[in-house]
């Protein structure tokens, strides 16, 4: 397994207001050349040991981009069982932020035990799915729900999700946000009732489009490195993601596009998951996977859903062999020297330099990198 490196943010502070940030990504993207030279088959199996961050994301993205490659139309159904494990580990990914990584901007402990039961319940749920091995696969996917189990931990995990303040999202923020209960009720009201709503304000923006990424990376593998759109970095996050939904609207009318709304955002997914995990096991039917033909040549693209905004896996493939494998992830959306981290913390004010300091992590822990990161101020 690759290491995952890390970032490390440089404030330049100047006057008790952050004027700068310099951004240094330090993530391991050439782990993907592991790849080249493989063949198809094999390089789809080890592409979700290459990351330990959103395994299942970087599969799926993967094996779709080989497949594309390949001319192989999975049928649709197939993609239904392929959502449902991408769904859980998306809502894993959602509740380690929660109760392992909120917990400390409080200055409480993580919630490990609560943590481990939520874990256990979307395992309980794949595997009643039938999916528990080999989700990633050439093909599609062989699948052998059992319908009676599956309904029983699905209710089992929605009425946790429900007791941990993950309930189906209201339509009035700032009424819901004064009752909500949990560790998503703590840190919302934390962040609403303190100085730091409105830090970390970022410009929405729209995603940009699979194929133009595919073609941009494709072009130029340093595009991986720090992607833009037009010349321009955009933020991929979950902000631009649920920008028109009610909750969030009301958030950012309350205190604008920053941690305020971030959060929400954030809460908003975690709850529509747990509705879009019981679509997908309702739809789900027994299937065997497709035979494919791995000997042809072509180029493809993949991509897949993380808890962080979306992954695009490009691939070319020459008689059964893959020649070039590239991979755009979100955090080099976010965290570009010029992208969304710069913007959310250019500006940033405070009393004194530890203030600053404890605010920027605060920021950037939310902005969510996925690996380590350190902040260190300038004067």
């Amino acid at each position: 397994m690759a290491a995952e490196g890390g970032i490390d943010l440089r404030l330049a502070w100047r006057d008790g207001r952050c004027g700068d940030v310099d951004v240094r990504n330090r993530r391991p993207l050439e782990v993907w050349q592991a790849l080249v030279g493989k063949r198809v088959e094999e390089a789809v199996g080890l592409a979700p040991l290459l990351s330990s961050i959103c395994s299942m994301a970087q599969g799926l993205a993967g094996v779709r981009a080989c497949e594309a490659a390949l001319g192989v139309a999975v049928a649709v159904e197939h993609e239904h069982a392929r959502a449902l494990v991408a769904v859980v580990e998306r809502l894993s990914n959602h509740l380690w932020f929660w109760l392992l990584t909120a917990p400390p901007l409080l200055g409480e402990a993580p919630a490990y035990a609560e943590f481990r039961v939520g874990r256990a319940h979307l395992a309980e749920v794949q595997a009643a799915a039938g999916l528990a091995k080999g989700a990633v696969q050439l093909g599609g996917v062989d699948v052998s729900p059992n319908a009676a189990r599956l309904e029983t931990c699905l209710s089992a995990l929605e009425a946790w999700l429900a007791g941990q303040g993950f309930g189906a999202a209201p339509p009035s923020f700032l009424e819901h946000l004064v009752r909500l209960g949990g560790a998503p009720g703590r840190l919302l009201r934390f962040v609403m009732n303190g100085p730091l709503a409105t830090h970390g304000a970022t410009s929405l923006a729209v995603r940009p489009q699979l194929a133009q990424v595919a073609a941009s990376v494709r072009a130029d593998a340093a595009f991986a490195r720090a992607p833009t759109v037009a010349g321009a970095p955009v933020d991929v996050g979950l902000l631009s993601s649920w920008a028109s939904h009610p909750l969030v609207t009301q958030a950012i009318a309350a205190a604008g596009p920053g941690l305020l709304a971030r959060l929400t955002a954030r809460y908003v997914e975690t709850c529509a998951l747990s509705e879009e995990l019981r679509r997908c096991a309702q739809i789900l039917r027994p299937l065997q996977r497709q035979v494919v033909v791995t000997s042809a040549s072509g180029q493809g693209a993949g991509t897949a859903e993380t808890s962080r905004g979306p992954l695009v896996h490009a691939v070319d493939v020459e008689q059964g062999r893959v020649v070039a494998w590239n991979v755009v992830a979100p955090t080099e959306w976010t965290f570009h020297p010029r992208g969304a981290v710069r913007e959310a913390l250019v500006g940033l004010s405070a009393p004194d330099v530890q203030t600053a300091e404890q605010a920027a992590r605060f920021v950037v822990t939310v902005l969510d990198p996925c690996v380590e990161f350190t902040v260190s101020m300038e004067s």
